[in-house]
């Protein structure tokens, strides 16, 4: 049930970024990337975990990229927890796919690293994501893909 909320939640926060953030063709790229501390609530779609994850964006990587550091906690219902430390990288494809409303930012991304605690293993993830900026400091922001993220996006 847990799963399927956040698939819903993510499912619109996508449609809506369709529906209200195209704007006319004059290229887009205006995304709020590097000094950004991205924090939500996560779970696992292949493990039944809920968890905690928080990034924080460091570099631009070319045009459109970054890259963060990015650390996480997960539980499973009676088998323990771990903790994970990695990478996370963001392709933000405002620009190719000529959004330019400020107010939002659509992204693929995808984690690198490990988990240390329950099972001590390598860390990785995929997926989709959109956030929608409140202001320059603040915004919520959602990914789905390998698991499932809802969050608010920080500023700094």
């Amino acid at each position: 049930m847990k799963k399927a909320l956040y698939l819903f939640i993510t499912l619109i926060t996508l449609s809506f970024s369709n529906l209200y953030a195209q704007a006319p063709a004059n290229g887009g790229g205006n995304f709020k990337g590097p000094g950004t501390l991205n924090i939500g609530l996560t779970t696992g779609f292949s493990n039944n975990t809920i968890g905690f994850m928080a990034d924080y964006e460091i570099a631009q990587l070319g045009r459109d990229f970054t890259v963060g550091a990015f650390v996480d906690y997960q539980s499973w219902s009676g088998d323990g927890s771990t903790f994970g430390a990695g990478a996370r990288f963001r392709w933000y494809a405002d620009r190719v796919l000529n959004i330019t409303n400020p107010k939002w930012d659509v992204y693929a991304v995808g984690d690198i690293g490990f988990d240390f605690g329950h099972a001590n293993q390598l860390h990785w993830g995929i997926g989709v994501g959109a956030k929608y900026h409140i202001s320059d400091k603040i915004g919520i922001q959602g990914n789905i893909g390998s698991g499932a993220q809802i969050g608010i996006s920080l500023g700094l």
